[in-house]
């Protein structure tokens, strides 16, 4: 499976949030997990087995087990763990290892979730799934896999600077100099790493942004165009046609149509 991207887990409701205790030996197989579930071990250990390969759930490692998962887990060390259990539609079927690093807070947001929870705070319900994605983008930020490379670094200012000014007039140039990079290198280096050449990846953000404005009656097409970094409509009306397969105005009258795929 796919390293599992954050972006894609829609958390649809909370399900549980307990505060539980397992004696040393105690041995669990669990088939098609049906719910999402995040088990912070802060005594004792746990060990998850699946495939051959051991996950270690202490006071050092969390375990995010989702949906649909099949796995097996050996308690070696007695000991508490808070469990945190979710619906999503999203499924997959690989338990994942997540660092939790001395002083972590992640304990004491559970702890604060679970008593929310508890006492039926106002909004409790809304609280909780606000409070869950916090917690997983805590630890999803400290997974090996999500700690961008050291190439990954040398691009990120021009990437940033897109995003907070797409609608601004753009260059390789420009980017380049900001990464310390040739002109040349940058744009081999981003269109390797982002798999698109940079003003690809402009257009590509400039016609994601006009989408959301046609969705939601944002203006005329004229001045979603602007809006989005275009000066002259026929161009912003070609790349949007080029990347959607559709022109502004026949998107824009689609996305009334339940069942059309916007």
């Amino acid at each position: 499976m796919k390293l599992l991207d954050l972006s894609d887990l829609v958390i649809t409701k909370i399900c549980s949030v307990a505060t539980m205790y397992n004696d040393a030996g105690k041995h669990m197989r669990k088939i098609d997990r049906p719910r999402w579930g995040l088990i912070v071990k802060y005594e004792g250990e746990t060990i998850y087995t699946q495939n051959g390969t051991q996950l270690r759930s202490n006071a050092s490692c969390a375990v995010l087990l989702p949906a649909g998962a099949s796995y097996e887990w050996h308690c070696t060390q007695a000991g508490h763990f808070m469990a945190l259990e979710f619906e999503s539609p999203l499924s997959a079927d690989t338990i994942l290892s997540l660092p939790l690093s001395k002083g972590d807070r992640t304990l004491q947001m559970l702890r604060e979730l679970e008593y929310k929870r508890a006492a039926h705070a106002p909004f409790f319900e809304q609280e909780s799934i606000r409070d869950a994605y916090t917690v997983l983008l805590r630890l999803f930020r400290t997974h090996a896999s999500y700690l961008p490379s050291e190439q990954r670094q040398r691009i990120a200012p021009a990437v940033e600077h897109i995003v907070r000014n797409y609608h601004q007039p753009l260059c390789n140039e420009e980017l380049a100099a900001m990464t310390g990079l040739s002109c040349v290198y940058f744009r081999k280096l981003f269109t390797r790493l982002m798999g698109q050449a940079p003003m690809a990846y402009v257009h590509g953000l400039r016609i994601q942004k006009a989408k959301e404005m046609l969705r939601s009656d944002f203006g005329t097409i004229a001045e979603v165009a602007d809006a989005v970094g275009y000066c002259n409509v026929y161009h912003f009306s070609k790349m949007f046609k080029q990347q959607t397969g559709l022109s502004p105005g026949q998107y824009s009258k689609k996305k009334n149509e339940p069942s059309h795929d916007l």
